[in-house]
């Protein structure tokens, strides 16, 4: 296809640890498309990419965590490739569900105490250590 070819000429005679031909990141590749695309019907386009080896690891992921995760980005992919916009995948009663982004903005709290219960429970559930100053400390600004 045109995408494996693409990838190849990028990264010609690389190798990865194991021998095989080592491919360019499709990520790089889906944003250079993107981009093109874009400039080429007269659209300005700004994407960002959250890389995801550099979100926050507090704890080492188990297999429900594993489970999760598959549920939802098979959810997320399902809901793209059937051509939805403007939602995030999430597990409400124990389904994988689409939920519309105005929704999330409605009901999203616009301030997280970092004082607050909330927090705490954050921290707890991420087995993250608290903060000093943040709780208990009682100390006036």
């Amino acid at each position: 296809s045109t995408y494996l070819k693409t990838l190849r000429s990028k990264e010609e005679n690389k190798k990865d640890a194991s021998g095989n031909e080592a491919l360019c990141s499709p990520c790089a590749f889906l944003i250079d498309y993107l981009k093109k695309h874009f400039n080429s019907v007269g659209k300005e386009v700004t994407i960002k990419y959250h890389d995801p080896s550099y979100m926050i690891r507090s704890v080492p992921a188990n297999a429900s965590d594993n489970v999760m995760c598959l549920v939802l980005a098979q959810n997320a992919v399902h809901g793209a490739m059937a051509g939805y916009t403007g939602f995030t995948s999430g597990i409400v009663n124990n389904r994988g569900v689409m939920i519309p982004m105005p929704i999330i903005m409605a009901t999203s709290p616009s301030f997280l105490n970092p004082r607050g219960r909330t927090w705490s429970r954050v921290l707890a559930a991420t087995q993250q250590p608290v903060s000093r100053g943040l709780h208990g400390d009682r100390t006036p600004r």
